[in-house]
């Protein structure tokens, strides 16, 4: 905590969910996405987020359909 800044209550992060529009659910999926783009590695992103592969795939494969010409859960 910062000694000239006031302390952020929950009431300060409902208040900038409501401004934007966004859900807890949704950022944390924007989340999964943004990091799939960066590294397009799914054991990155289990191992960050503590997902399962196939949810790693899911969100890797969403971010990079280029790689993607066969789908990996059916090879």
């Amino acid at each position: 905590m910062h000694v000239n800044r006031p302390a952020v209550g929950i009431s300060n992060f409902k208040a900038i969910r409501d401004r934007i529009g966004i859900n807890a659910t949704q950022l944390r999926q924007d989340r999964f996405l943004d990091e799939a783009r960066e590294t397009a590695d799914p054991v990155r992103l289990m191992r960050l987020f503590g997902i399962t592969s196939h949810t790693a795939i899911h969100y890797v494969r969403a971010a990079h359909s280029e790689y993607f010409t066969i789908d990996p859960t059916e090879a």
